[in-house]
């Protein structure tokens, strides 16, 4: 868990220019737990965000990117989530930010397995 927030956070940061906002929410629904990372940074094409959760890419690439970083980011953060029986989403749009939705299973207490 420690993974998918560090990286959604990091990255949230990263392509949010001051004065902009990050916001972390974190609730039930479903039976499941669900962390949302939203921020009101640089966002990307809805066509580009298909691509995100592969290794090395990023929405900007080439030799005049911005941004720093590997490109693994995502991907680790999508394995991550993935072994723990949950999935990620994005929903972006190029200069209104990005929202990502991890959702978890949630974990059965020891009351939930005895019932």
């Amino acid at each position: 868990m420690q993974i998918v927030v560090q990286n959604l956070l990091s990255n949230a940061i990263k392509y949010t220019n001051e004065g902009g906002r990050v916001r972390v929410r974190t609730y039930r629904e479903d039976g499941a737990a669900v962390l949302e990372v939203e921020d009101t940074g640089i966002g990307m094409e809805p066509e580009a965000a298909k691509e995100l959760f592969e290794p090395f890419r990023q929405a900007s690439e080439g030799i005049g990117r911005k941004y720093e970083g590997s490109g693994v980011g995502l991907a680790v953060t999508q394995k991550a989530t993935e072994e723990m029986d949950g999935d990620i989403e994005v929903d972006t749009e190029k200069g209104d930010g990005s929202r990502f939705v991890v959702r978890l299973p949630r974990a059965e207490s020891a009351a939930d397995a005895e019932a």
